[in-house]
């Protein structure tokens, strides 16, 4: 849906959030808005299969993240506000919990009172001037696992198992890459050459902190999830290019080169969540 309006220091002009499959409870991705923060979370799909009450991993932690946003104290830093997540989703889940089985969620918020971006992970953001793709960052590890995928689905094809022209309920190359996807997150919050940040309930590494203080010439800012591929300055410019990529890259090998394609049902390969705002 589309919202617009100013709630205390935020103000809104687009907000948008539809999932990848048609059950919106499945969607993992969320915008949380208050009086002087505005955030973008990405709960990170959960390859276990294994539920917190009725909820996937990602949502579990989305929701964790929703809530310590709404609670976080006025004129928090980028640190504070992290070591707040962090705790909210630990008290949450086991703490024994292994690394690379924990629900985690990638998140950026902007803070109206200090101006600023804080990005913990691969939500991207975007504002007049930024070089394209600055604010959209990209784990390593997640460039291996896809090309790895589409490797596997390249030999399929050539090999007429599969037609990379049509979606298909089966994917071998996300079945191929499982075996990184299902591991990686024992990686997560570490800062060696494959470390990456997330919000997992442990601690997240200062340097794994990103903070962008926005110049003050800029006066609007679009934050989205990656499921946008590029960012667009409006709504309708993010839908369109997702659209016509979607369309050129079913598979997404290509121009879309991730860890999951689309499958029959879906209507992306991800779910997504966009926010523009006036700052």
């Amino acid at each position: 849906m589309k919202a617009l309006g100013r709630l205390g220091l935020v103000e809104v002009v687009e907000q948008f959030v539809l999932g990848k499959h048609a059950d919106p409870s499945l969607c993992e991705d969320a915008v949380v808005v208050t009086e002087e923060y505005a955030a973008v979370i990405d709960g990170a799909t959960d390859v276990s299969g294994r539920l917190y009450g009725s909820m996937t991993g990602g949502r579990w932690a989305m929701t964790a993240c929703s809530d310590a946003i709404r609670a976080l104290a006025a004129r928090a830093d980028a640190h504070t506000a992290v070591e707040a997540l962090t705790q909210e989703l630990a008290r949450r889940i086991d703490p024994a919990t292994p690394a690379a089985d924990r629900p985690s969620a990638a998140i950026t918020v902007y803070s109206a009172t200090r101006r600023q971006v804080w990005q913990v992970g691969d939500v991207g953001f975007r504002y007049a001037g930024l070089p394209l793709r600055a604010g959209q960052p990209r784990k390593r590890i997640d460039e291996i696992a896809a090309s790895f995928r589409a490797a596997i689905l390249a030999a399929e094809a050539a090999a007429g198992n599969i037609c990379m022209t049509a979606r298909d309920e089966v994917d071998p190359g996300r079945a191929g890459a499982r075996a990184l996807v299902a591991r990686q997150g024992a990686l997560r919050n570490t800062t060696g050459p494959y470390g990456y940040a997330g919000i997992d309930g442990r601690d997240v590494p200062r340097a794994l902190v990103a903070v962008w203080q926005i110049p003050d010439d800029v006066t609007e800012l679009a934050i989205a999830s990656d499921g946008y591929p590029v960012i667009g300055t409006t709504l309708a410019e993010s839908e369109s290019t997702l659209a016509r990529l979607l369309d050129l890259d079913p598979w997404c090998v290509d121009e879309l080169a991730g860890t999951k394609g689309v499958m029959a049902g879906q209507v992306s390969f991800d779910d997504r969540a966009y926010l523009r705002l006036l700052i």
